[in-house]
């Protein structure tokens, strides 16, 4: 896929202006790639948030120690492993993952706790913090609300500067025939003349849907791109404007938008309700991390949010 830059626009004239390819770059990128994922959660999967627990994390089986790149959870509780691919064999790829599942599938909500506040301590922002604290923080849930139960479902992705058709062919089996919620994502880096580094990710396996119990009906899965005929956003957008009326003095909650949606499209995917809100939330501390925000909801503590008045609201920074 190639990816360009806009040259010659000058302000609001876009008529003159020529797209100018960028050219891909030779850069280590699994050197850093691990390291950029940790930092930016929102790469993996866009429009949700992902809290990170783990690292390298020690998984033992009957034959070692084995180490998931990163480990982390979902909006809905669900655990999310990350492997990347480091010049290894498919058939490595594929069986380490297979490892790093059952594993990780097997955790207790206890263990879980454990990994991530261990994982804290070395984490700028999170020293010190418990997982329930963490998470209501990083998925912005009020105190008097109840966290979701853990490990419902596991989520998998192999990340790779290039998926071998060999890896994505048995994940697209995984997925189609045996319910395996698994994603294959192919990362490229491009520079432009200047020197401003570029970083594109494309799904390759992620978009299907899965395989249901029985050979039932195939249902959606937790990785599986919203097929309606409406962007996510439109979606979330419309959802808040019939609960509150336009009224901007009607208070909501992330849940009280996404029964409503459920009510009318069962298979949406709700871990992308709470990425959607809070990026459009003028106020919101993670909105600096989503491109194509719009001015929409203001946040007015912990989960409450309501519409946004642009001309009486007022902040100073980033965040309440």
């Amino acid at each position: 896929m190639a990816i360009f830059r806009l040259e010659g626009s000058e302000g609001d004239n876009m008529s003159n202006a020529e797209l100018v390819i960028a050219q891909e770059t030779n850069l280590e990128l699994e050197r850093y790639l691990e390291d950029w994922l940790e930092n930016s959660p929102v790469a993996l999967v866009q429009d949700e948030h992902i809290l990170w627990i783990g690292r390298q994390t020690s998984a033992s089986d009957d034959d070692g120690t084995v180490y998931p790149d990163l480990l982390g959870i979902d909006f809905e509780g669900n655990l999310v492993v990350v492997e990347l691919k480091k010049n290894r064999t498919p058939r490595d790829i594929i069986a380490q993952l297979l490892d790093y599942a059952a594993w990780a599938d097997g955790l207790a909500e206890i263990q879980i706790h454990e990994i991530a506040e261990d994982y804290f301590e070395t984490r700028d922002g999170f020293r010190g913090k418990t997982f329930d604290d963490a998470f209501r923080e990083v998925f912005d849930i009020p105190e008097a609300d109840e966290l979701p139960p853990l490990n419902r479902g596991l989520r998998l992705f192999i990340v790779a500067e290039e998926i071998p058709a060999r890896v994505a062919r048995v994940c697209r089996f995984l997925r189609t025939s045996h319910g395996v919620d698994v994603s294959c994502i192919d990362v490229s880096i491009f520079e432009t003349e200047s020197g401003e580094v570029l970083v594109n990710t494309e799904t390759k396996v992620g978009d299907e849907g899965f395989a249901a119990p029985n050979n039932q009906q195939r249902r959606p899965s937790l990785s599986s791109r919203w097929s309606g005929d409406r962007p996510v956003k439109q979606v979330v957008w419309e959802a808040v404007q019939e609960f509150t009326q336009g009224n901007m003095d009607v208070e909501f909650k992330i849940r009280d938008i996404t029964a409503l949606i459920l009510e009318n499209a069962p298979e949406f995917k709700v871990t992308t309700v709470n990425g959607q809100i809070t990026a459009d939330t003028v106020n919101h501390p993670s909105r600096r991390h989503h491109s194509g925000t719009e001015d929409r909801y203001w946040r007015i503590e912990t989960g409450r949010y309501r519409l946004y008045d642009l001309e009486n609201d007022t902040f100073e920074g980033d965040s309440l």
